[in-house]
């Protein structure tokens, strides 16, 4: 059986880019290609990279310590107040000669995401936006190390647990701010965050920009085999937790049939005109839900009433139950996470004696089509066209693909 390669990030103390990097380094990162790609950045300043074993807490962990000359104070990520636009760190990043192409991509794409949150914070253009804590060296380093050490791990699909943000102040290039920075709070939106135990900043700018870029779903990872822990550690040591960000590979089977996991949200409606579903409904797809249902119950006092339920993604459980309980007469919305097994499917199109045709095919684990279903709207153009109407057309369609496509 075919197995999946899932990274799993818990980030229970925060995130930091340093705190990532050690992380990935521990998984198996920390090879001699790791080392050589990551001096080909052209940077000016002299530069010390060490991966030293630390305690955290009573927790072992790895600690990336990247020494720059001329460093000057440890507040708020390395601390460093090199200034450098967004073009400037993406000429030092394409210019690095022993970095893929997709490595270079991806980490000035995490550095663009940055200065999109840079720009709206400071009202101003993110080519104009003049990093300072994460323009330095260091920071440099720390987020084209981690990008470096995802492609090296080769992970089909990464998971992590809530953001702890911290609470209380954080000293800047700005001055005293309160905690989560402006722009890692920007950062941060759509994303589960707590504020954590500890009163500091946890969670840094360059920290929140790496999981909001790299993470591809929110919460508890599939069932399967822990093959690998490490634990990256950030610079300070607090008393009553590890200050470290874990990070686990795991194993799981990769079904035959595909397998995910959804959120099912559910509300009873019994006082609503029912045009406005007509409003609700089609605005629930544009948003982004997988599928609704509008379910006839009856309910208390013998009242006809509607289940509205919605199928989303795991991380979108905040916005449609905000969007339901705004656009419907709903008081509250229940919810829950649940797996699911579907079928591959592809969209084609085909020249039928009727025209071209829009549908849908269903794969097996072997890459077999087990079902065919025309588009609706090929079937309605077609209905409309011929004045055979809509059911005849609609069949005629399916048993003319079913016979075409290979089983």
């Amino acid at each position: 059986m075919k197995m999946k390669k899932i990274l799993y990030i818990e980030p229970f103390s925060g995130a930091a880019g340093d705190m990532m990097a050690a992380a990935l380094l521990g998984l198996g990162a920390d090879c001699p290609r790791f080392w050589k790609e990551l001096r080909s950045l052209p940077l000016e300043e002299k530069i010390e990279i060490r991966l030293n074993k630390v305690v955290r807490g009573g927790v072992s962990a790895l600690h990336f310590d990247v020494s720059v000359e001329e460093r000057h104070s440890h507040d708020h990520e390395h601390g460093h107040h090199s200034h450098r636009t967004l073009g400037e760190i993406e000429k030092i990043i394409r210019a690095a000669a022993k970095l893929s192409p997709g490595v270079k991509k991806r980490a000035v794409g995490v550095f663009r995401m940055l200065a999109e949150a840079e720009a709206k914070v400071h009202g101003s253009n993110i080519r104009h936006v003049h990093f300072h804590e994460v323009g330095a060296a260091d920071a440099i380093i720390d987020i084209v190390s981690t990008v470096l050490c995802l492609e090296i791990l080769k992970v089909d699909k990464i998971y992590s647990s809530s953001i702890a943000l911290g609470s209380g102040t954080v000293k800047t290039a700005h001055g005293i701010l309160p905690v989560p920075a402006p722009a890692t709070a920007e950062i941060v939106k759509g994303c589960p965050v707590h504020t954590g135990t500890v009163s500091c900043e946890l969670t840094t700018p360059t920290g929140a920009v790496l999981l909001k870029s790299i993470v591809d779903e929110w919460g508890v990872p599939p069932s399967g085999v822990i093959s690998k822990v490490s634990c990256g550690a950030g610079s300070k040591d607090f008393k009553i937790q590890p200050n470290v960000l874990r990070v686990s590979l795991i194993s799981s089977p990769e079904p035959a049939v595909g397998k995910d996991r959804i959120a099912v949200l559910e509300c009873n409606i019994d006082d609503m005109p029912g045009e406005s579903f007509s409003y609700v409904c089609p605005e629930l797809l544009r948003m982004g839900a997988l599928d609704y249902a509008l379910i006839p119950v009856y309910m208390k006092k013998g009242r006809p009433g509607i289940i509205l339920q919605v199928i989303c993604r795991p991380d979108g459980v905040a916005k449609f139950a905000d969007f339901m309980m705004k656009e419907t007469s709903t008081l509250g919305v229940r919810f829950r996470m649940e797996e699911r097994r579907i079928l591959a499917r592809e969209q084609k199109e085909y020249m039928t004696p009727w025209g071209v045709v829009g549908a849908k095919l269903a794969f097996d684990g072997n890459g077999k089509a087990v079902k065919c279903k025309p588009e609706f709207e090929s079937c309605a153009k077609l209905a409309k066209s011929t004045g055979m109407g809509y059911s005849l057309a609609s069949e005629k369609i399916r048993d003319y693909l079913n016979r075409r496509i290979k089983r």
